[in-house]
């Protein structure tokens, strides 16, 4: 039997009061999600810590010998992928979002609760698999950037490339289906009166975290293919030798590479603009101006990733573009500095640790941004690059910002989370220590740039200058060690302690403190309807005038919510199929380094738990008059996940088709697009297009309640798909056997196979997803009143279609155009 939704009836009990171990691992709470998320952090935040501390002991003393080389290289590359990937990314957007979005937005859920579940334990398998490589000595070595050609098989002959290489693309699922979830939550989830301009300037900043999210992910996961295919099927996409360009990572790796940086910032730029007007007693000084630097921030992130690659000998003309729009990103991010500034300027301060560490951040990520700045210059990033003043700079930013912003949420937002206060005194021992220990470790690496100390080596000699600031900057990293342990003293206390907090016990300004400490399940009793910023301080309060801290003020509030009558709130099920989705993935990851057959059992799993899912629960594909109460936006969230989903895809597809574009002008030899059968793709794009009305047949008999003839319009659009794969696979044997084209022979055969192919695996992927549905249209599980499961599937079909036009068009009518 389907689960079904759980109902609750007029109480209001903690989200931490029911489960026991199969109710955590079943779990889709947003907020139990996040604390899987949070502890999962934390441990890594250790590990990346150790890994750390192993790098700064090699580094103490010339010719140091505790570390071989081999090791070295291993910490290194482990530290960096561990800190960005497993820590201040989950913590930001795993943990913190994932609590607070629904609570700041006045929703009870988020918009997707199993894909919610799915993203942590996605995460979590993808963390362990890069970290199985303790096991036997093979963690990845060739830096957390993965340049080429250090990462191809000569290079990199074990299994530490492939567990990175793998790993990366296991958390990029991970963090794409947190993105997309986040994203349609907070545009179609906020409560009556929460227009975009009223909304926490926390969430502004994580609705441009998730937009760049879907944008920056997909060149990764295309760079992370082309390396896979290298090292698996001896492809050569990074083979300088064979015609290919290193080059091509970079450019991949930094698209991605530096929105990726603002990925981790903006969350943090939204911790800091909740917390410094909270301990101000004063509204967010210039509210309007912050939210646009914020997106102006995402589209200029866009266009500095060259910054990166200066050394790489792009030429006058790129380096110019990006100098100048590295600098023009300072512009919004002082903004965003000079706002915080006045918010604080003239406020009725309460110096709590967490304040403490909102202000360190601001000083910290400005020595950050300054030094930034510096390399937006050509000839001072030459000198500078490589070195270790760049290692100075990207700890300014990631530790110096990240991790404070971070550190100071944890003691605003533990209250809610767990209903207990961290303690102070510890509190603030914890942050000095760290605020010398992080200045004394990051701060002399300035100065070993400036004296040439070189990043990425594992030892130096004697008589080079660099011996007193490499000792003095390991005593200080040990100190930024021991202020972790008492930040992990800070927390277990606090856990065991059995003093309640109120809940609201800074007189917070935002709807998250309306709620209990820690909130109930179903997060609010009844629907919050918004009159302005500041919504909860208007509701204690009724103006932005900042009266003296009433302890009462949050009990009157509560009397504040809108819609009385509360009866049932309907909140779903547990489920299974976000961890046997996982653990499919998990398994297909292990095949692709074993056996063939465990891809394919993975793959089974997957395909198992996406159909359990579908199916879950009878309101598959239905859209009530209770979905449409939650949905009030006037878009059903199902139809902008796809939406947003497709974005994403077109971003996919024009890093494929780049290269391709690229890469057959640069062919050494043997075969080209000459050989390419158009005949036989002429017909097989008909018969797919023509599927595309097909499917529109369908959509159109499901709404009109024709079950028969939706079964057969879905079963001719899948028959469709069928036929073009089969001409697809006789193209490609064609090819292979007749043509003597290999995917390893040259740079036209693996950008050709590998554009092509991919096109044809989502075909697939849309045909399985197509007879899914027809048979459910023939066992009467897809009536009229769900015809939104059609209209999605669709919706990803006719995309489909559309890229292959693309395609189409690109790589077979206008093959014989060449590179000038």
């Amino acid at each position: 039997m389907a689960a079904q939704p759980k109902e609750i009836a007029g109480q209001r009990p903690s989200y931490l009061a029911e489960g026991g171990l199969v109710g955590w691992l079943t779990t889709i709470d947003h907020k139990r999600v996040a604390v899987l998320y949070g502890l999962s952090s934390l441990f890594f935040l250790f590990v990346g810590g150790f890994e750390a501390l192993l790098v700064r002991t090699q580094l103490a003393v010339p010719n140091n010998h505790l570390l071989s080389a081999d090791t070295y290289n291993q910490m290194f590359t482990m530290h960096g992928t561990t800190m960005i990937f497993m820590v201040i990314m989950p913590l930001e957007i795993g943990f913190f979002a994932n609590f607070l979005i629904p609570l700041m937005i006045g929703a009870r859920d988020v918009a997707f609760p199993r894909i919610n579940a799915l993203s942590f334990w996605v995460f979590i398998f993808g963390a362990l698999f890069m970290n199985a490589g303790w096991l036997w000595h093979a963690l990845p070595d060739a830096g957390w950037f993965g340049y080429a050609n250090l990462t191809e098989r000569y290079y990199s002959p074990g299994m530490n490339i492939d567990l990175w290489d793998i790993g990366l693309l296991i958390l990029g699922v991970s963090t794409l289906l947190s993105g997309l979830n986040f994203f349609v939550t907070i545009v179609n989830m906020r409560c009556p009166g929460m227009t975009f301009m009223r909304m926490p300037m926390f969430m502004w900043a994580m609705l441009v975290t998730t937009v760049l999210i879907l944008l920056a992910f997909p060149a990764l996961t295309v760079g992370l293919i082309f390396l896979f295919l290298d090292r698996f099927i001896g492809t050569h996409f990074y083979v300088a030798a064979l015609g290919a360009t290193p080059i091509l990572w970079q450019h991949l790796f930094w698209i991605f590479g530096h929105p990726e940086v603002y990925i981790m910032a903006l969350p943090a730029f939204g911790i800091i603009s909740e917390i410094l007007p909270v301990f101000s007693r004063k509204p967010l000084f210039g509210y309007a101006g912050m939210a646009y630097a914020l997106v102006l921030i995402a589209f200029l992130s866009y266009g500095v990733w060259g910054h990166h690659m200066f050394s790489t000998g792009m030429g006058p003309v790129a380096d110019a573009t990006f100098s100048i729009t590295s600098m023009l990103i300072a512009v919004p991010t002082g903004i965003k500095i000079f706002s915080w500034i006045a918010t604080v300027w003239g406020g009725k301060l309460r110096m709590t640790t967490a304040m403490y560490f909102a202000l360190a951040f601001i000083l910290e990520f400005t020595i950050g941004g300054l030094s930034g700045v510096m390399h937006a210059s050509p000839p001072i990033d030459l000198q500078q690059t490589d070195s270790y003043f760049i290692v100075a700079h990207f700890h300014y930013v990631l530790f110096g910002g990240m991790m404070f912003a971070i550190l100071g949420a944890f003691f605003y937002w533990w209250p809610k989370i767990t209903g207990r206060l961290l303690d102070e005194k510890l509190g603030r021992w914890q942050f000095w220590l760290t605020v010398i220990g992080f200045n004394g470790t990051f701060f002399p690496m300035h100065f070993l740039g400036v004296l040439g100390m070189p990043r990425r080596i594992y030892t130096y000699p004697a008589g080079m200058g660099w011996t007193f600031w490499n000792s003095f900057e390991t005593a200080c990293a040990y100190l930024l060690g021991v202020a972790f342990l008492i930040f992990l003293v800070n927390l277990v206390r606090s856990l065991r302690s059995e003093q309640a907090v109120g809940d609201d016990p800074w007189d917070a300004r935002t709807l998250e403190w309306s709620v209990g400490s820690p909130p109930p399940a179903h997060n609010f009793d009844d629907i919050v309807t918004v009159r302005g910023r500041d919504a909860f301080w208007l509701m204690k309060y009724g103006s932005h005038d900042a009266p003296g801290h009433d302890s009462s003020a949050g009990a009157r509030a509560s009397a504040a919510h809108a819609e009385a009558g509360h009866a049932h709130v309907h909140l779903p099920a547990p489920s299974w199929y976000p961890l046997l989705f996982a653990a499919g993935l998990l398994v297909m990851g292990v095949g692709a380094m074993t056996w063939l057959r465990v891809v394919f059992l993975g793959a089974g799993l997957l395909l198992v738990s996406i159909v359990g899912m579908g199916f879950e629960y009878a309101t598959y594909g239905q859209e009530t008059e209770e979905s449409r109460a939650t949905f009030f936006r006037g878009v059903d969230s199902r139809k902008m996940g796809m939406w947003a989903f497709l974005g994403s895809e077109c971003v996919f597809f024009a890093c494929l088709i780049s290269t391709y574009m690229v890469y057959k002008a640069r062919n050494l030899g043997g075969p080209d697009a000459a050989v390419l059968d158009i005949p036989l793709t002429s017909f097989s794009t008909f018969v797919l297009l023509t599927s595309s009305l097909l499917m529109v047949l369908a959509l159109a008999a499901i709404q009109r309640g024709d079950r028969k003839w939706s079964a057969i319009w879905l079963f001719g659009t899948a028959g469709f798909g069928l036929v073009f794969l089969g001409g697809q696979v006789y193209e490609f044997s064609k090819l292979y056997l007749v043509e003597h084209l290999a995917m390893q022979d040259n740079l036209f055969g693996q950008t050709f196979y590998t554009l092509v192919g991919t096109h044809g695996t989502h075909v697939a992927i849309g045909v399985v997803w197509l007879f899914v549905m027809a048979f459910a249209a023939l066992k009467g599980k897809l009536q009229q009143s769900r015809s939104l499961a059609v209209e999605i599937a669709g919706l990803y079909w006719h995309f489909v279609d559309i890229v292959w036009i693309v395609i189409f068009t690109l790589v077979y009518l206008m093959r014989s155009i060449k590179e000038a």
